[in-house]
């Protein structure tokens, strides 16, 4: 779809299973592996996640009703009842919840700072969990093998087991080159085309046949890197007298390339700097500095420090509005976690995320648009057709076992997708984008065919980021809810928008102390001490903490959540919170 032909569809040959390792080395380390398995989980308290997605959720609800119904379930909810006016408890009032209110008795949102503070102690046991929400998080074996709430998500996400299975399976039976033609290769060959056609869905790529933008799909070891592969492709495309124009905010992959860009080319270097009250894109300076010599517009679609969603239309508007000639390129790493990515609607040349943050291996992808794809060329052999366009940027090759894992993610979007199917659906991922060899496989190579993998549709991604954004509310409110009580009392200073609508942030929340002798590694230490895992630094947007006059070694205290995680472990957060912050700041009542 690369220049509006129509492309056969791919799909994974698995005609011929492949014969099962008899490598004992192999079964030793596996048998000793279970072993250390077993006794890990004999020792554990914390309930094993099963290997399966369950044939049914306990509770399918449609997508657009689920997050009514999250809020409705939540324990958060409870405190809304026997409020006063004023958000305090009434005498009447049901005994104090672990939570914190979420909601005023008006039914908007309650910033009253004791609404906002636990209960003196939080010594209970978790609470039921909303919806299909335990279920989720049972896909994820590392959430239940450990008792730390993982709040670190924006350096990377967990994986479903699903994914990790998939990466170990390949590297154990397809091992090898692609194209060579035997029956290993072939099934390598279709997992590498396969995890294109995933990140192709999962990105929103139209192909020009079907009136969309078209172009395709790069995968490589990090936004980082595919950043600085793109870059320096434009030594062509600009030359003194450009200009190129970067979003201060963004994470500095998406900065470093183009900078050196322009140094190397002697174009002019234009910043479009963050706003006086920390906005990440205020559309009238964009608009201010784009003009008809700016060849380059990189951009953030969400900064990684301050949360908040650009409008990515907007800025892809006034670039074709104001430059003509520009290139629009957007990194939406700290974007694609959280919300649906649709690349062909918003027009933007060139769109980056990295998978190993949405629930993926360790792998990035970039998606060109068909008209940016044909003004640059890839840096790969001299000998590769310039035609071949993915070949050609993907310097290398990519990682084959990470195509795998990409293909199982694409499994646990469907799984998702259908916690809001119909009562009386299949839920189940057998079948689908699951690369287990279920078959006999004789030592041959020969066997019972496997079916192909249903593929994944553009409806169940959709699906999907609407589950994960109602599941993704309770906690945002709550974290942002006691952050804004923190900080209208002077304790702390909030980055981003103080605001817990979906439209506006995602839950990536950062904060520098404000109380005299409270430093970001005393906060850190006391989530650690609570078994929370944060990080403070400059999460690689050091430009954007010089705006902001935060010190770059120490950098901010960040927080940052996915729809897997709970109410109960921000009540942990919170508690640990009110051990450095101390209650005082929040006033004497509970």
């Amino acid at each position: 779809s690369l220049h509006g032909r129509a492309r056969p569809p791919r799909r994974l040959d698995t005609r011929t299973p492949l014969p099962a390792s008899r490598d004992h080395l192999t079964v030793f380390m596996l048998r000793a592996s279970m072993a250390a398995l077993s006794w890990q989980r004999a020792r554990s308290p914390l309930p094993t996640p099963p290997t399966t997605c369950p044939r049914r959720l306990t509770r399918a609800v449609p997508p657009r009703l689920l997050r009514e119904r999250v809020n409705a379930e939540s324990p958060l909810r409870v405190a809304a009842q026997g409020v006063g006016d004023a958000g305090r408890p009434s005498k009447e009032a049901s005994p104090p919840s672990p939570y914190y209110t979420l909601y005023s008795s008006s039914g908007g949102l309650n910033t009253s700072p004791t609404s906002v503070r636990p209960s003196s102690s939080l010594s209970h046991p978790p609470l039921p969990l909303p919806g299909p929400l335990a279920e989720i998080r049972g896909r994820f074996h590392a959430l239940g093998a450990t008792e730390w709430a993982l709040f670190e998500n924006a350096g990377g996400s967990q994986v479903p087991s699903a994914v990790a299975s998939a990466v170990s399976e390949h590297m154990l039976q397809s091992y090898v080159q692609l194209g060579a033609g035997y029956p290993h290769s072939d099934r390598a060959t279709g997992v590498v085309a396969l995890a294109h056609d995933v990140v192709e869905t999962l990105m929103g790529l139209v192909p020009a046949d079907d009136g969309g933008s078209g172009g395709a799909v790069v995968l490589g070891a990090s936004t980082t890197q595919l950043c600085a592969n793109l870059a320096g492709c434009f030594d062509t495309i600009v030359s003194p007298g450009d200009e190129v124009l970067i979003h201060r905010a963004a994470h500095e992959a998406n900065i470093g390339p183009w900078v050196r860009l322009a140094g190397r080319t002697g174009a002019k270097l234009v910043w479009w700097g963050a706003g006086p009250a920390a906005e990440a894109a205020p559309l009238d300076t964009l608009r201010a500095a784009l003009n008809h010599r700016t060849k380059v517009l990189a951009v953030c679609h969400v900064s990684n420090l301050l949360g908040e969603i650009v409008d990515i239309s907007s800025v892809v508007a006034a670039a074709r509005e104001l430059a003509p000639k520009c290139q629009v390129v957007v990194d939406g790493v700290a974007y694609a976690p959280h919300r649906l990515m649709s690349v062909s609607d918003w027009g933007a040349d060139f769109y980056f995320f990295s998978a190993y943050k949405v629930f993926g291996p360790h792998v990035a992808a970039m998606y060109g648009s068909a008209n940016a794809l044909a003004q640059v060329e890839g840096s790969n052999h001299y000998f590769i057709d310039p035609a071949e366009v993915v070949y050609k940027h993907e310097i290398g090759g990519v990682s084959h076992e990470a195509c795998a894992g990409i293909v199982a993610l694409g499994g646990y979007l469907q799984c998702l997708a259908n916690c809001g199917g119909e009562e009386g659906d299949d839920l189940s991922l057998d079948g689908g984008y699951q690369l287990s060899a279920a078959q006999p496989i004789r030592d041959d190579g020969t066997g019972a065919s496997m079916p192909p993998p249903a593929p994944l549709t553009r409806t169940e991604v959709v699906a999907a980021f609407e589950v994960m954004t109602a599941l993704e509310v309770p906690t945002t409110t709550a974290l942002m809810r006691y952050f804004c009580a923190l900080s209208a009392r002077g304790a702390v200073r909030l980055l981003g928008p103080a605001s817990d609508d979906p439209a506006v942030r995602v839950p990536t929340i950062s904060f520098v102390p404000l109380v005299p002798g409270v430093t970001v590694y005393d906060v850190v230490a006391a989530a650690h001490r609570a078994k929370v895992a944060i990080r403070n630094g400059n999460m690689y947007a050091v430009r954007l903490c010089e705006d902001l006059s935060v010190e770059a070694g120490a950098g901010v205290v960040r927080v940052s959540l996915l729809h897997y995680n709970t109410v109960d472990e921000v009540a942990r957060l919170v508690a640990a919170m009110e051990g450095v912050f101390g209650g005082s700041e929040l006033g004497d009542e509970t």
